[in-house]
This record gives C-alpha cells, structure tokens and sequence, in this order.
C-alpha cells in the first residue's frame, strides 16, 4: 500500500497543534541542565513523548529519532522509515519566554527527507513539506530569495551551547568577515526557525560550522530545497548524517563556500 504523504502531514500538524496545547497546561516550567550550558524542560520531555506515542499508534512499524530520547528502531524486511523529531528546536529562547523556536517533526525512507513540518507556534506559521511538491507556510507557496550579491544579504550563523572554543573561535572569525561583506549577520538559536525563513525568502543563508545531525533543521532543509534553495556542508559538499551546514537561495552560496574556505583560522593556544 502506498504511504500516503499529505495524510502523514495532516496527522503531524494536528498532533503537534494538540500536544503544544496540552503542554500549557503543566503547572510549572522545570529546567535541567545538558551537554555544555544547554538545557531541556519539562515540556520539550512532554512534546516529545506525546508525538512518539502518537505517530506510534498510526505509524507501528515506523521508528523514531528523537533530540531527547535518542533513537528507537523497528526492525523491517521492507524500506525503512524514521520519524525525525525536535519538540523545541530552541529551548533557551522557549525557556526565557522568547518568541523563536519551532517544534520540528520530519519523515525519512530510507535515510532521505520526505516530508516535513515546522510548526512556530508564537509566530502562528506552519512550515510543511512534501519531496517534489514543494514548500508551504500557512498554505502558501515558498521560493528562496533572489538576492545575488553578499552586500544585499541577511545571514544567520548558528552559534550554541554546544560549540567548543575552537568552533566558537572560528565562527566569530566567519561573523567578522561576514559582517563586512554583507547586509547583515545575526546569531541564531533555532534551526527550525531560519532554516523555514530561508525557504520563505525572508533571510538568504544560515551557517554551522558544528558538525552534528541538525535534527532541528531537518525539516528545514526539505523546504529549502523544495523553495530552490541548497543546502550543503561548508565545504559546498552533500551533507552526510553528521556534518557541518550552510543553507543558501543558491545564488550566493558559493560566495558564502569561498568566504568559509578561505578565511586564516590560525587561533592562539589561550583559545582551546
């Protein structure tokens, strides 16, 4: 039986919608500590589990990968699906009571990106995403932008918790360059967020120079891609499941690729 794709989205979005809903009700917001000065709350806990427990009774023989459960799979003799989920992509902002974050909810087949959704819920937009049939927001149909040069471009560069100092000194370094070249750089702490307003064409690139599995940013580079948009590794490559990140229009992606590689990243000792 054909898997049937805009049903899987209408079951996500209502899913998310429901269970963000249901999070309000928690009496209180408890925040524990994770890898650096990350955190995760009672509420990124609750979203997660809800979604699982959800797409589970519809999706049985599907397995899951979670920001904080981690992976759980199903054995198939068949093609493999794997729902995708980030249930705050951006839970400091979230925790501080900030208005960018996303809750990120894609499918795999087989290691590639078929659908996707970013729900934004105190922005009101939801993101989806079909492979080959293009990208949305509220029922609207994205494109990229078509800024062609730097000096007319807005670019989020990803800088979090997590870094190490080398990746912090090196992003600063892309940050200093950058912000001459350019109309404007901003630091981002939602891959669900700017990842949807590069496919929208509202910001023309974003950039990590963290190598990680971006599961924030899964969606998110469905619709960059279904919007004409490219997204690669900093070294303008396919990304693997792991790897760095620079998400573009297209049109200045290889002026952003040049920038990355040819900067002296040499770094005092002091720095590691």
């Amino acid at each position: 039986m054909n898997f049937d794709k805009k049903l899987a989205i209408k079951r996500v979005v209502e899913i998310i919608n429901n269970t963000y809903e249901q999070s309000k009700e928690l009496l209180s917001l408890n925040v524990s500590k994770k890898e650096g000065n990350d955190i995760v709350t009672d509420v990124d806990l609750f979203i997660e589990k809800n979604i699982i427990e959800k797409l589970s009774k519809y999706y049985p023989n599907h397995s899951f990968n979670a920001e904080e459960s981690g992976e759980q799979k199903k054995s198939t003799n068949g093609d493999f699906y794997e729902w995708i989920i980030d249930p705050i992509d951006g839970t400091v902002q979230f925790a501080s009571g900030m208005s960018d974050f996303g809750i990120v909810v894609a499918l795999q087949k087989n290691g590639e990106t078929i659908l996707g959704v970013n729900v934004l819920p105190k922005l009101g937009e939801v993101y989806t995403a079909i492979k080959g049939c293009g990208a949305y927001c509220n029922g609207q149909k994205l494109q990229v932008s078509k800024k062609e040069n730097l000096s007319d471009s807005v670019i989020y560069v990803y800088l979090g918790a997590k870094h190490k100092n080398q990746e912090i000194a090196k992003t600063i370094k892309v940050i200093e360059k950058l912000t001459s070249l350019s109309r404007g750089v901003r630091i981002v702490g939602s891959s669900a967020c700017v990842s949807s307003w590069v496919a929208s064409g509202k910001i023309d690139a974003i950039i990590n120079l963290k190598s990680t599995q971006s599961l924030g940013s899964t969606a998110g580079r469905l619709f960059i891609t279904e919007a004409g948009g490219k997204v690669t590794n900093i070294d303008g490559l396919p990304r693997q499941k792991k790897d760095t990140l620079v998400c573009s229009n297209g049109i200045i992606h290889e002026n952003i690729i040049d920038v990355i590689k040819n900067l002296d990243y040499t770094l005092d000792k002091e720095n590691f």
